[in-house]
């Protein structure tokens, strides 16, 4: 086969793709994780910001969603942000799934949206409502895209540092602490490619900077500890209820259906392990540990399964996408749930 044909049947591959896992990113989340209005967290916050994100009511580590929101111009009711960010989660993971399938195979790609569609963190995008999560969704998803890109150094140094900035004016330490788990675990397979994220990290931290000082010295926007007030009251006795409490449910909840292929990935990368315990660690020092868990470990995830793919034999490549195809149906096998505050809340 020639070079423009192969060529030409890869793209035409990828908007297949792109178009099933539309359906795919569309139907699954929904049918798996309808749930009562009980199990829902709604965020109006977002709405009021998205009036006028400039004044001191703006959480200075979360600016961009409600910046976002205000310069659409399509928000009129509240309803509108959880429209606008569903719609942004689905694109993420439309032009995810469409870039893997170009990049790896299409086989891989359409496992990927079956494994994301069926995930605690599209759960946690059907029940907790009006949050900054969709749009660290893209920012990280356009960030393991850049790792993966064939882009010149420069260039490519450049854009993971915008959008590593632009995460952090978003949700910083969110963003801080997956982009961080990211790129140590990148560099376990890309060893060589040290310097440049040394260079993007410093280089978005200087961005950052100079994002505080315009927005300190020229809004009305204030700095604030939100976060670090929150953290200091999660020691002691609250530490040990949040974290003991329904240890069953709890480790089912980390993953749902996406056990097997967790498993698999833990047999075949454990390396991988760290980098989850990690993530753990880190949820356990928030009241909604399952949301937390399940943004900080999918981008991780995503990054395991493509080093597990290129490094597996076409068995075990069935084995990795049969599995994947299996999440959704395990998921529909039990009543699906999240934690938050040390509490099991079911979906239904």
């Amino acid at each position: 086969m020639t070079v423009p044909r192969k060529h030409n049947l890869l793209s035409i591959q990828t908007m297949i793709v792109g178009f099933v896992s539309i359906g795919i990113f569309s139907w699954i989340p929904k049918q798996l994780f309808s749930s009562q209005m009980e199990a829902k967290v709604f965020n109006f916050g977002f709405y009021h910001l998205s009036l006028n994100p400039w004044t001191n009511s703006t959480p200075l580590d979360q600016f961009l969603t409600p910046w976002f929101l205000w310069v659409s111009r399509l928000v009129n009711r509240p309803e509108d942000v959880v429209l606008i960010l569903d719609c942004i989660t689905i694109f993420s993971g439309v032009f995810l799934v469409m870039y893997f399938s170009h990049r790896v195979h299409w086989s891989f790609a359409l496992g990927l949206s079956f494994l994301l569609s069926s995930s605690p963190l599209f759960l946690i995008f059907q029940t907790w409502l009006g949050f900054s999560d969709p749009i660290t969704f893209l920012l990280i998803s356009l960030y393991l895209i850049l790792l993966y890109s064939d882009l010149k150094t420069k260039l490519k140094v450049f854009l993971l540092s915008l959008v590593l900035f632009l995460g952090q004016t978003n949700h910083f330490f969110q963003v801080l602490a997956i982009v961080s788990v990211l790129n140590v675990s990148f560099l376990i397979y890309h060893k060589e490619k040290i310097k440049e994220l040394i260079f993007v990290m410093m280089l978005a931290f200087f961005m950052y900077v100079l994002f505080l000082i315009f927005i300190l010295n020229h809004t009305a926007i204030v700095w604030n500890q939100t976060r670090v007030s929150v953290f200091s009251q999660m020691w002691g006795k609250e530490f040990i209820r949040m974290n003991t409490s329904e240890p069953f449910l709890g480790t089912l909840g980390l993953f749902h259906g996406l056990w097997p292929v967790v498993l698999f990935l833990l047999i075949r990368m454990p390396i991988s392990i760290l980098a989850f315990v990690f993530c753990y660690l880190i949820s356990m020092l928030t009241y909604d540990t399952g949301r937390v868990f399940a943004i900080l470990t999918t981008p991780i995830f995503i990054l395991f399964s493509i080093e597990n793919w290129r490094k597996a034999t076409i068995s075990e490549q069935r084995v990795w996408y049969f599995l994947t195809i299996l999440s959704p149906l395990i998921c529909s096998f039990y009543p699906l749930f999240y934690k938050w505050d040390g509490k099991i809340i079911f979906l239904r």
